[in-house]
C-alpha cells in the first residue's frame, strides 16, 4: 500500500514535470501532505537519473529539450522503478536506470529543440494556464506570414513536436509552436468553453473541428503485432481480429489529416475501409507522384 502511494504521488509529480512546470518543493510538500525533506529525497534521489534545467532546492524544473519526452506509460514505468529503487543494490539501480533512459531515448523520433524558446515556451503555458489571449505572428509552411489573437487552450508535444490549440474568433485552429514569433500575453482575459477543453484532454487529435465521427481502417497480418502492441492511430480502437491474422481498427472522432500522414506512412499494410473518400484521397495523391517522378526522369 505504501508503494502504491509512493509511486502515485511520483507519477504525478513526473506527469507536472513533462508538461514543463516548474516546481516549488515547500508547496509539494503540503500539496502531498508529507515532509518537505521527503519531497527533496523523491527530486534529487529518485529522480535522480533525470535531466534537469533547474534543481538548486527549493525549485526544480526538468531541461526545456527532454519537455514532452515521456508517454503515460514511461511515467507510470519511471514512478513504479523509483518507488521501489531503494530495494536494489547500487550497481543494480544503475543498470535500471540506464535501461530505464534508454527506452525513452530509442523512440524513432527526433524531438525538436526548443531551449531557445523558454521565455515564448513559459508565456504560452502561462496565458493557458490564466486563460489570457495571446497576439502572436505565425510563419505558415507556404512561407505566408500572419498575426493571430487567440484564445489559448493547450500547449501539447505530439510526435515530438510543440502544438498550440486555441481559438480565433471562435474557430478552433492549432498552430505550431516553433512557427509562433513576437508572442504578447494580454491581460484580457477568456472563458474556456468546457466541451473544448474535454475534447482536447480525450481526444488524440490535433484538429479540433471538422471532425469525422469515425474512421474504419484495415491493417494486413505483418502489421498487425505493432498495432496490438500500442495504439499507433489517433483515438485508435480495435474492432476485430481477421481470421488470416488482420485487424479492423476504427478512429472515431478524428479529422481526416490525423489519419491520412499516417495510412500514406504504413502503405502497403494499411487501408481505409470508411469513409472511402478518404482512401481514394490517398490513392490519387500516389497517381500523382509518380506521374511527376516520370515527368522529372525525362
Amino acid at each position: 500500500m505504501a508503494d502504491e502511494k509512493l509511486a502515485f504521488r511520483l507519477a504525478d509529480i513526473l506527469i507536472r514535470l513533462n508538461r514543463g512546470e516548474r516546481l516549488n518543493a515547500k508547496k509539494l510538500a503540503e500539496q502531498y501532505s508529507i515532509s518537505e525533506r521527503t519531497i527533496r529525497r523523491d527530486l534529487t534521489e529518485r529522480f535522480a537519473f533525470l535531466n534537469w534545467n533547474e534543481d538548486k532546492h527549493p525549485y526544480y524544473q526538468l531541461d526545456r529539450k527532454k519537455l514532452g519526452h515521456l508517454t503515460p506509460d514511461d511515467i507510470q514505468r519511471f514512478a513504479k522503478f523509483a518507488s521501489i529503487s531503494q530495494l536494489f543494490p547500487k550497481i543494480d539501480r544503475t543498470f535500471y536506470e540506464e535501461k530505464l533512459l534508454q527506452s525513452v531515448q530509442v523512440k524513432g523520433l527526433q524531438y525538436e529543440d526548443i531551449s531557445h524558446y523558454g521565455r515564448e515556451f513559459d508565456m504560452v503555458k502561462s496565458a493557458v494556464e490564466n486563460h489570457r489571449v495571446l497576439i502572436f505572428k505565425y510563419s505558415k509552411n507556404n512561407g505566408e506570414i500572419k498575426h493571430y489573437q487567440i484564445a489559448p487552450y493547450s500547449l501539447l508535444n505530439k510526435n515530438g513536436v510543440w502544438y498550440v490549440i486555441g481559438t480565433d474568433q471562435g474557430k478552433q485552429k492549432t498552430f505550431c509552436f516553433t512557427q509562433m514569433s513576437l508572442l504578447r500575453e494580454l491581460p484580457e482575459t477568456f472563458t474556456p468553453d468546457e466541451n473544448l477543453v474535454r475534447s482536447i484532454k480525450e481526444n488524440d487529435s490535433l484538429s479540433h473541428g471538422n471532425q469525422l465521427a469515425e474512421v474504419i481502417i484495415q491493417v494486413s497480418k505483418f502489421a498487425a503485432p505493432y498495432f496490438l502492441r500500442r495504439n499507433l492511430l489517433p483515438n485508435q480502437e480495435l474492432v476485430r481480429k481477421l481470421d488470416y491474422g488482420g485487424l479492423i481498427l476504427a478512429c472515431p472522432n478524428v479529422n481526416e489529416m490525423d489519419v491520412i500522414p499516417l495510412v500514406q506512412y504504413w502503405i502497403p499494410h494499411l487501408v481505409i475501409i470508411s469513409p472511402q473518400e478518404l482512401q481514394q484521397q490517398i490513392e490519387q495523391k500516389l497517381r500523382n507522384y509518380l506521374t511527376i517522378g516520370r515527368i522529372f526522369r525525362k
